[in-house]
């Protein structure tokens, strides 16, 4: 278990890392055009229900990682509503909610609410789909974000076959499928800007 824990740290840093960009990105823009905000209420929650998890499996990795990551989630929440009050206690009370519910309910209960949460990028999915069906350019959406989440979710793969545990493979490449889908969508997005611009 060694080797899945070393792949769960490594997934844990860049999972911490993957808001980062995006949240840089819609600072700097000054705008959240084409950024899902359901998408980021939903990653902060899924941060909080994998907390719950990795708290009921006392893995030290999933610990880490899914508290560091919730935080920096919550950051690009705040930076696409800027200026609102209220946000940052409303995050961290359903945060705290989300963590205890799996934490502390029967054992059925986690998987089912684990798997409604991969689908935290299905929003993004479909606010880029209509970007890229509208024509919409200037998404705030980071490639660098995308990418980043790729390799976190790669890593996590890996530790979920390495723990052999059905509901983490499960919900990894779920999730990873969605996040494919995102960056096939946004780079194509962004090769009909450069087209459009180049005519």
């Amino acid at each position: 278990m060694l080797l899945a824990e070393v792949f769960g740290f490594v997934a844990a840093v860049l999972g911490v890392l993957q808001a980062w960009p995006q949240t840089v990105r819609v600072r700097r823009l000054g705008h959240g055009r084409g950024v899902s905000l359901v998408m980021w209420l939903m990653m902060t929650g899924s941060s909080s229900v994998w907390l719950g998890y990795g708290l009921r499996i006392g893995s030290p990795s999933l610990i880490v990682s899914t508290l560091a990551t919730g935080a920096m989630n919550m950051t690009v929440v705040l930076a696409l509503r800027a200026g609102s009050r209220g946000t940052l206690p409303g995050l961290v009370l359903a945060f705290a909610a989300g963590t205890a519910a799996i934490a502390l309910m029967p054992p059925w209960f986690a998987p089912p609410v684990l798997y409604a949460f991969t689908l935290a990028r299905m929003p993004q999915v479909v606010r880029s789909w209509k970007s890229r069906r509208d024509g919409v350019t200037g998404s705030a959406v980071s490639l660098g974000s995308v990418g980043m989440s790729m390799a976190c979710l790669l890593c996590w793969e890996v530790y979920s076959i390495l723990h052999a545990s059905p509901t983490l493979i499960g919900t990894t490449t779920v999730a990873l499928s969605t996040n494919i889908a995102v960056a096939w969508l946004e780079l194509g997005n962004r090769a009909s800007t450069r087209r459009v611009r180049a005519a």
